[in-house]
């Protein structure tokens, strides 16, 4: 059975956002300076950059520095992928161990 948004933010220590962000607040969850937006597919998950720049206006309108789409692959599955912005990633990893 697929998992709420509410359920997925539960799982990954994210705080919801109330009404799953059809109010002021947007995005489904806020993880420290990540806006998520959860996305549950069977099969396929296709990203537009119409739909990224949305959701990266809403971020940054509702004072979160990054956006992320946290994608579920799969029913009843625990496979699941962040997309964030490419300079994010590379802040991310310098310094790090997989630098």
């Amino acid at each position: 059975m697929k998992r709420t948004e509410k359920e997925e933010a539960k799982k990954d220590g994210a705080k919801p956002v109330k009404n799953s962000g059809r109010g002021v607040k947007k995005g489904d969850a806020v993880m420290n300076k990540f806006m998520l937006d959860y996305k549950h597919n069977e099969k396929t998950f296709t990203l537009t950059h119409k739909f990224w720049k949305k959701i990266s206006k809403d971020a940054w309108n509702n004072n979160y520095k990054y956006p992320c789409i946290s994608v579920v692959m799969g029913k009843d599955s625990e496979t699941k992928v962040a997309i964030i912005d490419w300079e994010v990633f590379k802040e991310l990893i310098e310094g790090s161990e997989y630098e």
